[in-house]
């Protein structure tokens, strides 16, 4: 105070101005904004710099608990990791933080669908849908996805629909027509495949599957032309390299297949489709080592797969190794037995080694599964022929008669048939014959005095 100079109450001027000058100096404190990141943070994202954004996020998150933006991105890069319930924690944190950005109840709902809540997931779908101001196709995609796998497909396909009249992206659409074809809706779901084509046509994932329907329905031209569009656009795609090496293959191009098939073990090497297609080219070009060292390896990679088995079976009934493709086939029974193939094979098979009973049996349940297959019935009445049953491979070789009158049939079945059926005629003539001369000679012979 006795420094202080007053003036009607009033420091001194020069007293105000030296502290003015003074608080000059002091500025206020800075405090970074906690989004002040961010840019950087997304910019190692879409970049996929995944390690540089985790430490990031983890400086970020160690300033702030409260981080939304920073909790987001490392709950997606988790869910990339497969770490499915660590993302789920960190998209419930931002949704703690800020509860009102639709974005985050989305990804919580997708992290529900991925572990298989599918009745959380839609809960959370439902919530997103209330808060958001627009139509969003992500909401209904997801809530047709999660109806779906609850095998409520009238309500999946109501929620894909709307899905697909909001956006042009390809996703509504391709699982829209996955739904079609669950019902066999073969029309419906090409136009579906079309759609999401004509909306991106560089979509890799439309043009294959699109590709695989034709192929389904026999339209192997347009296959493989979907199959060349997905190929333009990657070229070492493997799910369009396989279904067109088959298409090659089925046209008896086989070096050109075998040529496909070599660029794709390079991606696939234990893939058991791809080792047993390479096992039907080579015995198509009668190199049987090869092709029974293939299908093995095939049959190796799936034992429990029928096709690597069946086909072990052909090419060693075609080598002349019956008891071989006996074992094989035996196994393809087991792997599907439904399937009338592998019965027939097995009959085959079973007719080589002598065992007519065991061949006639496998016969009889091969025919029982496909009742008008033209192989299995020519095949069944040879058998039946053998096992002395004429009148059972007369009644078999008449159903086939009746099918060939309709359908189209193989000329070696038709001609087999014939050259069977004009043999079992002449001997049930003859059989009459000689019945009806007995029968005579009974009537006309005298009896002695000891017989009755």
């Amino acid at each position: 105070m006795a420094n202080d100079v007053l003036s009607n109450g009033r420091l001194q001027e020069n007293t105000f101005v030296q502290r003015t000058r003074n608080d000059r100096g002091k500025q206020a404190p800075d405090i970074p904004a906690v989004e002040s990141r961010n840019w950087l943070l997304h910019r190692h994202y879409t970049r996929h710099e995944y390690s540089a954004c985790k430490l990031l996020i983890e400086q970020e998150l160690v300033k702030s608990d409260g981080h939304e933006y920073a909790n987001y991105l490392k709950g997606l890069i988790l869910r990339k990791e497969g770490k499915i319930q660590d993302s789920l924690d960190c998209f419930q944190t931002a949704y703690n933080v800020n509860s009102t950005n639709v974005d985050n109840i989305k990804q919580i709902a997708k992290s529900l669908l991925i572990m298989g809540s599918h009745r959380r997931a839609i809960d959370a779908y439902m919530e997103a849908e209330k808060i958001s101001f627009l139509p969003d196709w992500e909401i209904y995609h997801g809530l047709g996805e999660s109806h779906v796998k609850l095998n409520q497909l009238q309500e999946g396909k109501k929620y894909l629909k709307r899905a697909t009249e909001i956006t042009k992206n390809e996703l509504p659409n391709i699982d829209l027509a996955k739904l079609y074809l669950l019902e066999d809706m073969i029309p419906e779901a090409k136009n579906a495949y079309t759609t999401a084509l004509n909306g991106n046509p560089q979509s890799i994932d439309a043009a294959i599957d699109l590709g695989l329907l034709y192929l389904k329905i026999g339209d192997s031209q347009r296959a493989f032309q979907q199959f060349g569009a997905a190929l333009a656009h990657s070229p070492n795609c493997v799910k369009a390299i396989l279904p067109m090496a088959y298409v090659m293959q089925n046209h008896r191009e086989y070096d050109v297949a075998l040529s496909k098939y070599k660029v794709a073990a390079q991606t696939i090497p234990e893939s058991s489709i791809l080792w047993n297609n390479i096992g039907m080219c080579l015995y198509a070009k009668q190199k049987y080592v090869a092709a029974i060292s293939s299908l093995k390896r095939a049959h190796y990679l799936s034992p429990l797969s029928c096709i690597p088995s069946c086909n072990l079976g052909i090419v060693f009934l075609t080598t002349g190794q019956p008891a071989s493709a006996a074992i094989y086939l035996c196994a393809a029974v087991s792997a599907e037995p439904k399937n009338s193939m592998p019965y027939l094979l097995l009959g085959l098979a079973l007719k080589r080694l002598d065992d007519l009973e065991g061949a006639e049996r496998s016969l009889t349940k091969a025919h029982a599964l496909a009742p008008q297959d033209p192989l299995i019935l020519i095949n069944y009445a040879v058998i039946l022929d053998a096992r002395g049953k004429q009148a059972n491979a007369i009644e078999i070789l008449t159903a086939l008669n009746d099918i060939m009158a309709i359908v189209e049939v193989d000329t070696q079945i038709s001609q087999m048939a014939k050259k069977l059926s004009k043999r079992l005629q002449r001997e049930n003539t003859e059989s009459n014959i000689n019945q009806t001369s007995t029968e005579q000679y009974e009537e006309n012979r005298q009896l002695s005095a000891d017989e009755v």
